[in-house]
């Protein structure tokens, strides 16, 4: 899974009816593909079982899209690629050297939420969701890239060298609640205790000030005591409700200070007692 420069490679889907035609036959309407760092990306478009089209990055089973007609699956395979080719925002580089790139997500990174989960074993998706999900739906991925970069702003985190998604942040906010927004990281399994997971909320702190948000909400299980930890550096952290082996909380987010921010990099520097699992979990 990559990000890379400007550049979108495009194998010429059309260019000849005879290649076209065997595409297919193999029961695959043609591939999109990014290239430069490390491997390929590649999309491609399959008939659905149930009728219309279904667009799939490869080494997921999980489609990313349903369409109606090739046409459509085309030329969304097409746009999924260029999103994944987009030039990333911000470099950074973790406690182990390791560097990543940071960027907004946008609508058409669904490729990159499914290899998120994709790589979160069992016990990292049960703290993210609160309980087993073995697969996210088409409806899942269209609402978790549903970002329009104020209710709903999310953050995603990519190796630099191979492009693999490694990390997401996000904040929806609450109309019910002004200025609060509920806030969850996932980090996958491979990258955690890197300092990622610190590093996404410092980000997204600074996102949730610009868009007036003054409080944070989240769900988390009782034990994950890491993420809570975590919390508390970004802010002063209440818990509003207790059910079951889960509690709710809400992170006071302070003025625009220098303190949860070195409060924050501390974490990601491994400085905070109980490194960060990047395991905030949102009820959504």
């Amino acid at each position: 899974m990559e990000v890379v420069d400007d550049e979108v490679l495009l194998e010429p889907i059309g260019r000849c009816c005879r290649h076209r035609r065997r595409r297919r036959r193999a029961g695959l309407a043609g591939f999109g593909y990014t290239h430069g760092m490390g491997r390929r990306m590649r999309f491609y478009v399959e008939p659905s079982p149930a009728g219309g089209y279904h667009v799939k990055a490869r080494g997921s089973h999980a489609p990313i899209s349903r369409h109606g007609t090739e046409q459509e699956a085309e030329a969304r395979r097409d746009a999924y690629a260029g999103a994944a080719a987009a030039r990333a925002t911000e470099r950074l580089t973790l406690r182990d050297g390791s560097v990543v790139i940071m960027r907004p997500l946008e609508r058409d990174d669904r490729p990159l939420v499914q290899a998120v989960f994709d790589r979160m074993g069992e016990e990292t998706r049960y703290r993210r969701f609160l309980g087993y999900k073995k697969r996210l739906s088409a409806s899942d991925l269209e609402t978790l890239t549903a970002v329009d970069h104020h209710g709903h702003e999310a953050l995603v985190a990519l190796d630099a060298e191979t492009g693999e998604a490694l990390g997401i942040a996000r904040m929806l906010q609450e109309p019910s609640r002004p200025g609060a927004a509920e806030a969850s990281v996932a980090v996958v399994d491979a990258c955690q205790g890197r300092g990622l997971g610190g590093m996404l909320l410092e980000r997204l702190v600074q996102r949730a000030r610009e868009e007036g948000v003054r409080r944070f909400t989240a769900v988390l299980l009782t034990r994950n005591r890491a993420m809570r930890h975590l919390f508390e550096r970004a802010g002063a952290v209440r818990v509003t409700r207790r059910y079951g082996d889960s509690l709710e909380l809400e992170v006071e987010l302070p003025l625009e200070t220098e303190a949860p921010r070195q409060a924050l990099r501390a974490a990601a520097a491994g400085e905070v007692h109980g490194q960060p699992s990047g395991h905030s979990r949102s009820r959504r």
